[in-house]
């Protein structure tokens, strides 16, 4: 009897080892199997110069370079970004083109505060036609231009600005 109680646990052990790979028994809490990260891109910081507080300039002449200095600047940076474009297994996607609006405060030392605030997307289709995946995407690019922005210091306490953001597709 006792022969076949041995036989009887090292076939239940023997089981139990293999069944432990991908099932627990109800009430039995399951090991959770670690996947290791795909490694994260991470891109470098965007560095501004200091721009020229245009909007409080009484000079049409330094109010239209400010103004061309700023908008040079958010439209060398901002670029179309890669996760907005449709996967390789969903070439149908469409790709959202258009504008988004977005809110800034500028603080007195020339600081933005955190975060900007997407105010309205004007997308050249209804929002629902695209991947909310790619509208997502479109949002941090815009917020991650102006976010980096820095301007003179000022004896205002805090300016808002709302900054047009086009996306277009090369």
């Amino acid at each position: 009897m006792r022969k076949w109680a041995l036989v009887g646990a090292w076939l239940l052990g023997a089981g139990a080892a293999r069944a432990q790979s991908g099932y627990a028994a109800p009430g039995f809490p399951m090991m959770p199997v670690r996947r290791p990260q795909p490694p994260e891109v991470v891109a470098p910081p965007l560095v501004s110069p200091v721009l020229a507080r245009f909007w409080h300039e009484a000079d049409a002449g330094r109010q239209a370079a400010g103004r061309d200095q700023f908008f040079r600047f958010v439209s060398e940076q901002a670029k179309y970004p890669p996760a907005a474009r449709p996967a390789p297994d969903r070439p149908q996607d469409l790709l959202p083109t258009g504008r988004i609006l977005v809110s800034i405060r500028v603080r007195a030392n020339g600081s933005v505060r955190q975060p900007p605030r997407i105010v309205r997307r004007e997308l050249a289709r209804p929002e629902a036609d695209y991947p909310p995946a790619a509208v997502r995407a479109l949002d941090a690019e815009a917020l991650r231009v102006l976010g980096a922005l820095r301007f003179v210091r000022s004896a205002a306490p805090q300016d808002s600005l709302l900054v047009p953001m086009r996306f277009i597709t090369e």
